[in-house]
């Protein structure tokens, strides 16, 4: 059995080995509470031994599982000689991902359990202080934070290590891939099929390109309940622009019930909000191009979304004065529903449209990818909201309703 950590000491070096479920919450969900849990019991037994069994076999002096909550947890492991610590760590890592793995899913198809089994770790070193008593004390430092923050950004059946732990990985080093950095750290990645292609692809896939944004895809448009969901979000301001917004003025008329999307508009108006849409003046020259373009009728549809809207307010009466519907000759290239665009807590839903036809034929807008952004988005959010502005403002603007 290893010994404790000390306390009101010290240590440098220590490794510190997360490991996490991914896929938690399918297994809960799928599983009955008892069964689940066992699951997940077997996961920390597992690492636990593959941990103790590595301690053993190098004399490690301590190699303490010092946190597990539910799903996942970390591990400390310190030796006097920094490379059996980094033997025990590096290599209880890459066993329990290449091998241990894969027997832990056959017990869990054997214990019927439901779900996919699939694992983060992540591995960073540095000084701790521990406090209290041995294994019941706290180990206090920032890198444990690191290490922690590391493990969330790692795809799921990989292990990722700090450029700490890969300057002085040895014989290790040959496993990982450099993929990119997190909080100003070198990340280096061992995917679980150990091809360093995979680990690229893997990291790309999860954390995408630098200076990326976090952003939304949806793979066509959502549905009226979801985006009844942003309306209701908004808190001022609904923008919604488009070209003929026939699926937005058909909503608002709608026979069918529950009509969701109708409601939300008429809460935030009734509250005193503003619902703003910008669609093409029928007679621009932009209306005409896309009726030859997609070989429909722009014009008629447009008047048609603009009998609906007129309908609407006419049914609504004072309710609906925050209605305002506006023509503009300027098309935009892009649809937009945004909720509150000025304030920081903004939001915008937008589709970018294909232009052209192929052999496919016509793709509808609503089949195009959609992108929900917030502030968070950076410079994605900012450029989409100007444009966005600038069509309220830019060319011929004409209030119509």
């Amino acid at each position: 059995m290893s010994e404790p950590f000390q306390p009101d000491r010290i240590y440098d070096q220590v490794y510190l080995l997360f490991v996490d479920t991914s896929g938690y919450s399918t297994i809960v969900r799928s599983n009955p509470r008892d069964r689940a849990a066992h699951a997940f019991d077997l996961l920390r037994e597992r690492m636990r031994a593959r941990i103790g069994q590595l301690s053993t076999q190098h004399r490690c002096a301590r190699s303490d599982l010092w946190s597990w909550r539910g799903d996942g947890g970390f591990f400390a492991v310190h030796d006097d000689s920094e490379s059996v610590a980094r033997d025990v760590a590096l290599e209880a890592a890459r066993a329990f991902l290449t091998l241990d793995l894969r027997h832990l899913r056959d017990e869990f198809a054997q214990a019927g359990v439901d779900g996919e089994l699939h694992v983060r770790m992540a591995v960073h070193k540095g000084a701790i202080r521990h406090t209290g008593e041995g294994r019941t004390g706290a180990i206090h430092s920032p890198d444990i934070n690191l290490a922690a923050h590391l493990e969330k950004a790692t795809p799921p059946d990989c292990l990722a290590v700090s450029e700490d732990v890969y300057r002085t990985a040895g014989a290790y080093a040959k496993l990982f891939a450099h993929v990119g950095s997190h909080e100003g750290k070198d990340v280096y990645l061992m995917a679980g099929d150990g091809g360093p292609d995979g680990a690229a692809k893997a990291w790309l896939a999860g954390q995408g390109l630098a200076d990326g944004s976090p952003v939304h895809a949806y793979p066509e448009r959502p549905s009226p309940q979801e985006k009844a969901r942003l309306l209701d979000a908004a808190a001022e301001e609904v923008l919604d622009m488009g070209t003929a917004l026939r699926t937005s003025s058909s909503r608002l008329v709608t026979t069918e019930r529950p009509a969701r999307y109708r409601d939300a508009v008429l809460t935030l108006l009734r509250r005193g909000g503003t619902y703003r849409c910008y669609l093409l003046d029928p007679s621009s020259d932009a209306a005409a191009t896309l009726s030859r373009q997609y070989q429909e009728d722009m014009t008629r549809k447009i008047k048609d979304s603009l009998e609906r809207f007129g309908r609407f307010k006419e049914r609504y009466g004072a309710e609906a004065e925050g209605l305002r519907v506006y023509q503009t000759d300027e098309f935009p290239g892009f649809s937009a529903l945004g909720v509150d665009m000025r304030r920081p807590s903004g939001l915008i839903l937008y589709c970018s449209y294909l232009m052209g036809t192929s052999r496919y034929g016509v793709i509808e807008r609503g089949d195009m990818p959609h992108y929900l952004v917030g502030a968070g988005a950076g410079r994605v959010f900012t450029r989409i909201r100007e444009l966005a502005e600038d069509r309220a403002s830019a060319g011929r603007v004409q209030r119509v309703l």
